[in-house]
């Protein structure tokens, strides 16, 4: 079986070693493909970079989406899943993961994350190293969590968020659908849907309308 890791960008190279890491604990894949439709590259650290058309034609590889922006997380999985092909999860051996976590398909946990317990965290679902979800949490499709981003209990963060690193949300906050918190933001107040909210104590600032994090 093959990892066919989807985004051949900065993401892409941290999902690789992940994967590495991952594979010389236990191992899963034969061989490693970065897949990019626009990259023009066709080759990173030492593997192919093939567009999916290719991949389409391939029945010996898993896929995982390595791309940064939520939106766009969410268009590659609906192509790999039109494709007929499986996101698979990939879950660094020094994670500390409650056995009564649920898990969608295509989540990827980095080094050092804590997810306690009665968590549920839904497909395609990306958290950065040394984040933290407390008890009884939700994080739904597509949403990505920064590095030490920190999550009380009880708190659910809808579907395409993107959380900046070191931001931390109050227990039993809800962060609505596509909707941005910025680095290093203190939550304490529920956030409506497709914002982008800033600051101690976050407040909103300005519509999220492109749904894009990075510019």
């Amino acid at each position: 079986m093959k990892l066919g890791i989807y985004g051949a960008g900065g993401l892409g190279r941290e999902v690789l070693i992940l994967a590495q890491i991952i594979n010389a604990d236990k191992k899963r894949w034969d061989d490693f493909i970065f897949i990019d439709d626009i990259n023009p590259k066709r080759e990173l650290k030492g593997f192919p970079v093939l567009d999916f058309d290719v991949i389409k034609q391939m029945d010996d590889v898993e896929i995982v989406i390595a791309v940064g922006e939520p939106k766009v997380r969410m268009l590659l999985a609906e192509k790999v899943k039109n494709a007929e092909l499986a996101l698979t999860t990939l879950i660094h051996p020094r994670v500390h993961l409650s056995p009564c976590t649920t898990i969608g398909k295509g989540v990827v946990l980095c080094q050092g994350v804590f997810v306690s317990c009665d968590v549920v965290l839904r497909d395609n679902v990306f958290l950065q190293p040394n984040s933290s979800v407390g008890h009884d949490a939700q994080i739904d499709e597509h949403s990505i969590l920064s590095t030490y981003v920190t999550l009380g209990g009880k708190c659910h963060i809808g579907a395409r968020a993107f959380i900046g690193m070191s931001a931390a949300i109050k227990e039993s906050t809800t962060i609505g659908d596509d909707t941005i918190i910025g680095m290093g933001a203190v939550v304490l107040n529920d956030i409506e849907s497709s914002v982008i909210a800033l600051g101690n104590p976050a407040r909103v600032m300005r519509k999220n309308e492109d749904g894009k994090v990075f510019r």
